[in-house]
């Protein structure tokens, strides 16, 4: 038994209880509980309950902090993209060319950033 015991202590350090610890972890100030709950309620957050309080992991958070650092250069470079596509567009039907296959490249980047923003 005492294996396991010591397995669910290392598992309970890692373990933040309420919004408030979670807050202080992820802002530095318990003052931003407020806005733990509503990045839970708005599913930002990977956040569960033990009863009714509000219950994160420090290894959880610090993976999912470390997922969205990542994510901004990409959506940036993706509307940057669309940018300069759009732009180019305009170009070419002044011009008279066709830009059905722009056009289509267009909503393929619109289609990926849009999934990246949901996540």
């Amino acid at each position: 038994m005492e294996p396991k015991a010591a397995s669910l202590d290392v598992r309970a350090d890692d373990i933040l209880e309420g919004a408030a610890a979670i807050a202080e972890f992820l802002f530095g100030s318990r003052e931003l509980r407020r806005k733990v709950y509503y990045l839970a309620e708005t599913s930002k957050l990977p956040v569960f309950r033990l009863g009714s309080v509000l219950c994160a992991r420090k290894s959880v958070l610090a993976a999912f902090i470390k997922g969205q650092e990542k994510q901004p250069i990409r959506l940036l470079h993706l509307r940057a993209q669309i940018a300069a596509l759009t732009g180019t567009i305009r170009q070419l039907e002044q011009a008279g060319f066709d830009t059905s296959e722009t056009r289509h490249l267009v909503a393929k980047r619109r289609a990926e950033l849009k999934g990246m923003s949901r996540r």
